[in-house]
């Protein structure tokens, strides 16, 4: 549109603002004399662009409802372009921006209806799958929007294609370029989604899912908070997401149980990398919301009908805020069960036990290292077999199907490994 025009459009947009927060009625001649539009061209747009927030008094007019327009949207909904005009509130994005966009947010939408459908056994690797596709699009829209090249370049700088398509940047080269080399609870939920998809990729381990429910929820909201960070509100997934409705328990014990068996070795291994990653987090990254979203589900008490519409509220912690995240510490301390007793008093993971031995014996000792050491000394057999535990060192955890470790395991290790040459056994040993 010319300059001429836009600036009358706004003025209009200036005008209709004042009239409505006064609430003052006005006639065609007074849009013509606050904008300078002639008088055959103000009477076309009452039934054309204005019918949203115009209405008719006798010869005079009354605004309501342009509050809900910003001035850019005004002016796209008076556009001629049918593209800008019919969906106003829609940013309007270079095409292939928009594209991207598009295809990144159906991407997460679908996601998100894998995940929540209730008879869905493939959950995670479904989700994963999506949004992996849904975070790459969201990248690459950003990356077009800036005009960086995230396609593979050839020697000489042409393309490099394949099956005759030009070959785009992955989610991790796209990590590596955006987060410019720096560390994030973002950038490392990412990396553990890119990890488990590539796990995932040839296993069917349904039975995994709780133990990555947190993880699956901040890689949703990060991408809801990128994506309207950067393209606006229009887009957000927000009005989308819902609370699922649940049983007490997604699968029974016994199912869970048959579920794991049959899935064997490659639940392990899938476990093994769960762990494995988390162990090698910073605590301060491990416990932010933005690596994985842990909730409280607290029942919310309405003492009249107005306060007890919404069922579920998420409560947002800001870091900048320590006072409002005591006031919520308090309010879980009035939910939280008596620990009394306290359930495997002294006991440890796996992780716990890897960073406890690596600090004693001054050498690394990770997850797998671990591993291997049960494996070597045999104090238990893989898989779930509790009357295989040499209970001085471990025992099985019959309510979180695994195994849990004792001090006298710590002890143990930090004797046989503070050795080098028993520290190499171990560490070569596979078993």
């Amino acid at each position: 549109m010319a300059s001429s025009k836009i600036d009358k459009i706004k003025k209009s947009f200036q005008f209709f603002t004042e009239k409505e927060k006064n609430g003052e009625l006005f006639s065609f001649s007074d849009i013509v004399k606050y904008t300078g539009w002639a008088e055959g061209t103000v009477k076309t747009y009452p039934t054309k662009k204005w019918d949203k927030f115009l209405i008719k008094k006798g010869k005079q007019f009354l605004v309501n409802g342009i509050r809900n327009f910003s001035e850019d949207e005004y002016v796209r909904m008076m556009s001629q372009a049918d593209r800008l005009s019919n969906d106003p509130k829609k940013p309007d994005l270079p095409l292939e921006v928009e594209r991207m966009v598009t295809k990144a947010r159906e991407s997460a939408i679908l996601a998100l209806d894998i995940y929540n459908r209730p008879a869905t056994t493939f959950r995670t690797e479904g989700f994963t799958v999506m949004m992996i596709i849904a975070w790459t699009a969201l990248f690459h829209a950003i990356f077009e929007q800036r005009s960086i090249i995230y396609f593979y370049l050839e020697d000489d700088g042409s393309p490099k294609l394949v099956d005759g398509d030009e070959k785009a940047w992955e989610l991790s080269n796209c990590i590596d370029v955006y987060y410019n080399g720096t560390t994030n609870p973002i950038r490392k939920n990412l990396e553990f989604f890119i990890g488990l998809r590539n796990k995932i990729e040839h296993r069917y381990v349904p039975a995994f899912d709780p133990h990555v429910a947190g993880e699956c929820q901040a890689l949703l909201l990060n991408f809801d908070e990128l994506l309207v960070d950067k393209f606006g509100e229009y887009y957000a997934l927000r009005e989308s997401l819902t609370v699922p409705l649940q049983t007490v328990a997604i699968r029974s014990e016994s199912q869970t149980l048959a579920m794991k068996k049959f899935q064997g070795k490659q639940y392990e291994d899938l476990k093994e990398y769960i762990e494995i990653f988390r162990s090698e987090l910073t605590d301060a990254i491990y416990q932010d919301p933005k690596f994985s979203f842990r909730v409280y589900m607290i029942p919310k008490i309405g003492n009249h009908a107005s306060t007890s519409d919404i069922a579920f509220e998420f409560v947002k912690y800001d870091p900048n805020k320590p006072s409002d995240n005591e006031a919520l510490q308090k309010q879980v301390a009035l939910i939280r069960e008596k620990q009394v007793p306290v359930v495997n008093p002294g006991r440890f993971k796996p992780s716990e036990v890897a960073k406890i031995v690596s600090q004693k014996i001054g050498r690394l000792f990770t997850v797998p290292i671990h591993t291997s050491s049960w494996k070597y000394y045999k104090i238990r057999e893989s898989g779930e077999h509790p009357e295989s535990c040499n209970i001085r060192f471990c025992q099985f955890d019959q309510v979180h199907r695994d195994y849990i470790y004792t001090q006298e395991w710590i002890d143990f290790l930090t004797k046989k490994l503070s050795e080098e040459s028993e520290y190499e056994k171990v560490h070569s040993f596979r078993g």
